[in-house]
């Protein structure tokens, strides 16, 4: 896998871009820390050209129709930010780095510095950032030629370990027909996370309503349930009376009590039409940074697509070993977004090994929820560097030199006395 590359930008428009303005521009940079490679250029100059003492900055500049800068931000060696003149009157700003939080920091600060040599707010002269017209663009025309409505997780689950929570208690024993597990076992269900953190995530399922949440009184020697109810108030007057238990002999008060969560009927209906899987590849792509999906599982072709980067991405989820059909639908699929000129990339997701000949179609395959998150996270990358290619030119020209300036001057000639 290539190293991850993040990236932000905005284009900002507006009438003057005049030397003048971008020198302004580039020295307010210079002064709060940044290094830039024009700047550093000029300097350089009266090396290589004819001294001249009006070579201020901006006569630098001048000439240069496609200006474009490179800076490096202050304390962020692993940022870089251009900045390019892409048209007459729009200036291009992107930030790429190793990390989406140094990206973001840096953009934050840019723009701060921007307003500041500008003199104005950047707000109402941004027509594009991070590809909002693009995300626009999907919804409005992608998503119904797909047959794709509507956004947000299917299922109403609003903790991001729900999914595989509920598939964890799905293998559960079973206790009065439906797979049930205790608060005092609950590290069963996630042995890589602390049973708190599980216990809070079932009663949110539970206030969901996929899970089911019952109070239990239970003998303390046989573990046997003496007595369950969803209200805590009837559980203690069962506690303050006077019964015995039939197993042990010991008064009821004197017994232990447990909370019992279990697959509600809407939780097994949301394992069984394979939403959990769907929900799984959404949860996973928010993580990683995309806004922009959509998910409606149980389609014929597919369950979901997101708008990244400019790329729409076009999944499907499936519980169990897919078919070389299901990847060829999923392929044909991503044509139709191809043929609006537009990047597409198809995934297929299984929580099974791939057969080979699933792989042999062409698109992405994950192959067990285990690489699901690396897969995504390496094909969001792709979708990147590919965006990367449309923002910039292939060649950057950071600072314009005169023809005539690249000879020195004529040195008077000295006659030497006979």
């Amino acid at each position: 896998m290539e190293r991850a590359m993040f990236l932000e930008y905005f284009d900002v428009k507006r009438t003057d871009w005049s030397p003048q303005t971008v020198a302004t521009m580039l020295s307010r940079l210079q002064q709060s820390g940044y290094q830039g490679l024009t700047i550093d250029v000029h300097g350089l100059l009266e090396r290589f050209v004819q001294p001249r003492a009006d070579r201020t900055l901006d006569a630098s500049l001048t000439g240069a129709e496609h200006f474009t800068e490179i800076l490096i931000p202050p304390a962020q060696p692993r940022t870089r930010i251009i900045l390019h003149r892409s048209a007459q009157d729009v200036a291009r700003v992107v930030v790429i780095g190793r990390s989406q939080h140094d990206v973001h920091t840096s953009m934050t600060a840019v723009k701060m510095h921007l307003e500041h040599a500008l003199g104005a707010k950047l707000k109402d002269a941004i027509t594009d950032e991070n590809g909002r017209a693009g995300i626009n663009r999907f919804r409005r025309d992608v998503l119904p030629v797909l047959g794709l409505l509507g956004e947000g997780r299917p299922s109403g689950l609003r903790h991001p370990d729900g999914a595989s929570l509920l598939k964890s208690l799905r293998q559960q024993p079973a206790i009065r027909g439906k797979p049930t597990v205790l608060t005092s076992r609950v590290g069963a269900l996630a042995p890589d996370r602390p049973a708190e953190q599980t216990r809070d995530a079932l009663e949110q399922l539970a206030a969901d309503g996929v899970v089911e949440r019952w109070n239990v009184v239970m003998c303390r020697e046989g573990g046997q349930w003496l007595a369950v109810s969803t209200n805590a108030d009837q559980v203690k007057a069962f506690m303050a009376s006077n019964v015995a238990c039939p197993h042990c002999g010991r008064r009821v008060s004197d017994e232990q009590t447990d909370t019992a969560y279990r697959l509600g009927e809407d939780g097994q209906s949301y394992l069984g039409d394979n939403r959990w899987m769907a929900d799984l590849v959404e949860t996973t792509l928010r993580k990683l940074g995309v806004e922009a999906v959509t998910v409606q599982p149980g389609g014929k072709t597919l369950d979901g697509a997101a708008c990244y980067h400019g790329a729409v991405l076009l999944f499907r989820a499936r519980e169990g070993v897919p078919s070389a059909a299901d990847a060829k639908a999923l392929r044909d699929d991503a044509r139709k977004v191809e043929s609006k000129d537009l990047r597409a990339h198809a995934i297929l997701v299984s929580d099974q090994p791939v057969p080979d000949e699933v792989k042999a179609t062409g698109i992405t395959v994950v192959g067990g929820v285990g690489a699901l998150e690396p897969a995504l996270a390496e094909v969001l990358n792709s979708a990147r560097l590919a965006n990367l290619q449309t923002l910039l030119p292939p060649v950057l020209h950071p600072v314009a030199v005169s023809l005539s300036d690249l000879l020195p001057a004529e040195q008077p000639q000295t006659v030497a006395a006979s």
